[in-house]
């Protein structure tokens, strides 16, 4: 009995860092810096930080590589229902391939933060006293990626036929709810 009791506490703490392990878990090589890029947006506004999820990054990733092979790495979101359907928050990041005077096409090199600024950028657009964007102008990148409400993400990305990538990046919950601000 001594013995189940000793092993007890072990097995409790592991079934305890078992369900913590998306928490515990880091990001992809590729993705190294773009839980911080957000967070530090996020910093700025005093929203709580967002936390990795390997689950979420399967998913984000999953898109990304469906995007790139039947979707020709066109930018879409995932369909509300159907079979693609998920219910997380969702932004998508599209670069062209680098293209040389010969003919050449290579990948160009972008980072994590590089995609995360794109959207930050959309700040610019935003009128946080009307919860709007500006006449004409997106930035539902922007509020999402400052959405308080949101605790979790998780990015992929996969690179086009054509040199050019596409990256996805899912958040939990999800934000933009029509009529409620991001913070």
């Amino acid at each position: 009995m001594k013995k189940v009791i000793t092993i007890l506490p072990a097995l409790v703490l592991s079934l305890m860092l078992f369900e913590a392990g998306e928490a515990l878990s880091g990001e992809s090589e590729s993705m190294t810096g773009i839980t911080n890029a957000h967070n530090d947006v996020r910093s700025a506004l005093n929203i709580p930080e967002l936390i990795w999820s390997d689950k979420i990054a399967d998913v984000a990733q999953d898109w990304a590589s469906h995007l790139a092979k039947n979707n020709k790495c066109k930018m879409q979101h995932r369909p509300r229902k159907g079979r693609d359907s998920r219910h997380f928050g969702e932004n998508i990041y599209w670069a062209s391939a680098l293209k040389w005077s010969d003919g050449r096409r290579d990948v160009q090199r972008i980072s994590p933060t590089t995609v995360v600024n794109s959207w930050a950028i959309e700040v610019e657009d935003y009128d946080y006293s009307r919860n709007s964007c500006q006449t004409g102008k997106v930035c539902g990148h922007y509020t999402q990626l400052v959405w308080k409400d949101s605790a979790q993400l998780g990015c992929g990305m996969a690179a086009c036929s054509d040199k050019g990538q596409i990256w996805v990046c899912n958040y939990d919950p999800p934000g933009n709810h029509i009529g409620r601000r991001p913070y």
